[in-house]
């Protein structure tokens, strides 16, 4: 009686082998993502102008890790918060310490989508979203592009302001302050950039 159950289930076991091995397992792929522009980290870059004991400003600069555009005119750029240039020492190390926390967040993000046909040589404002220690916020810039010979140049045409409190980073500037030993540290500043992308083959 026993053989007799075995045969059946042998039977229905070579079955399922042969059903798995005749219907192969579908995989889903994400979509690959097309690039249009890559962006040149070494002629792109962030400025932005703080100001310090009421009247004394201050020009800082940030550099890109990444940066492009794709077919869908997605925007992405990767800042790279290590790259703080305050043109001292010893305040970029507190920089990347203290108010970026650059150990736990060394990157920042911008993201924008952007529409086909862009006038050139003209202002036009563009909304980006900046992702920066885990706070995003939505900005709007008003930008002059130039192109040609497979490439883009993207620069802003007026500052754009930037508050420490959009990001939550009153206590970090408050401790700048006092180490520093400076009466004030203005808690907004004037950003503008400047990108530099070529033009994927």
């Amino acid at each position: 009686m026993k053989a007799l159950i075995r045969i059946p289930l042998l039977i229905l076991s070579v079955w399922f082998l042969q059903a798995c091995q005749q219907t192969p397992v579908k995989t889903v792929k994400p979509k690959d993502i097309q690039l249009l522009w890559q962006l040149d980290t070494m002629k792109s870059q962030i400025n932005y102008l703080s100001t310090k004991n009421g009247d004394i400003r201050e020009h800082n600069t940030l550099r890109f890790i990444s940066g492009h555009i794709d077919t869908d005119k997605n925007v992405q750029l990767i800042i790279d918060l290590n790259s703080i240039n305050t043109h001292i020492d010893i305040r970029d190390q507190r920089m990347r310490e203290i108010f970026f926390e650059t150990n736990q967040y060394p990157t920042a993000k911008v993201t924008a989508q952007i529409e086909d046909n862009l006038p050139l040589m003209s202002a036009y404002p563009i909304n980006f979203t900046l992702n920066l220690k885990a706070h995003s916020r939505e900005f709007q810039s008003s930008v002059i592009i130039h192109s040609g010979g497979g490439e883009m140049m993207v620069t802003s045409a007026e500052p754009v302001s930037v508050s420490v409190a959009t990001f939550g980073l009153q206590k970090p500037l408050e401790k700048l302050r006092e180490i520093a030993g400076l009466n004030s540290i203005s808690p907004t500043v004037e950003v503008d950039f400047k990108l530099h992308f070529k033009q994927v083959k």
